[in-house]
């Protein structure tokens, strides 16, 4: 009978010694959490509860600091670019409890430089953003930009990225070569204030 019982409690002891095993083992070699799911998550959950938002009449400047207090709260790795939809309208429906309902009109926004737009200026991130890549991968390729020499305009030459394949065809709106690291901007610079040098 006692052998009985010695087998009894080596098998119980073998299986509880496992299973404490693999708990531990579980504990330690968990996969990490995806902190970019875990946002769509929540996202998921701020666009269910948009629906109770009332529709808004809001400026593009309200929108610009409602995105920037969106992306100051992204997890690392997660860019405001979430918001932008395949039209580049930006989904409101995760910036109504910033902004305290859904716009009643529509805003744009480039995914490449971040600019803001209305509805008459869709057409314009768009295009920016197909532009600004070419002169990045020009950049990349020619260590230099796309444009001529001594021009104070600083437009992008359309003919090089075109002859060069970095577009497909010429845009039809003129964007400018900042000097913030090469981003462009379709507000044409200032000119520059020649001093009056007459006594």
């Amino acid at each position: 009978m006692e052998h009985w019982f010695t087998i009894i409690f080596t098998f119980l002891g073998t299986g509880i010694g496992g299973y404490t095993g693999y708990v531990i083992i579980q504990k330690y070699y968990k996969k990490p959490v995806d902190k970019s799911t875990e946002f769509k998550n929540d996202s998921q959950i701020n666009q269910q509860e948009a629906q109770n938002y009332p529709i808004i009449d809001v400026t593009i400047d309200q929108v610009r600091k409602a995105v920037r207090q969106f992306s100051d709260n992204l997890p690392k790795g997660v860019y405001r670019t979430i918001i932008v939809q395949d039209d580049n309208s930006i989904d409101f429906k995760q910036l109504a409890n910033i902004l305290g309902g859904v716009p009643s009109k529509k805003f744009y926004m480039s995914k490449e430089t971040y600019d803001l737009f209305e509805e008459n200026e869709m057409k314009i991130p768009v295009e920016m953003d197909m532009v600004q890549k070419a002169v990045d991968l020009y950049v990349k390729e020619r260590k230099e930009y796309p444009m001529l020499r001594f021009d104070p305009q600083r437009r992008v030459n359309y003919y090089q990225l075109v002859q060069e394949k970095y577009l497909k065809s010429t845009p039809e709106i003129q964007f400018y070569i900042t000097e913030m690291d090469g981003l462009i901007t379709h507000i044409p610079p200032r000119k520059k204030k020649v001093e009056n040098s007459s006594p």
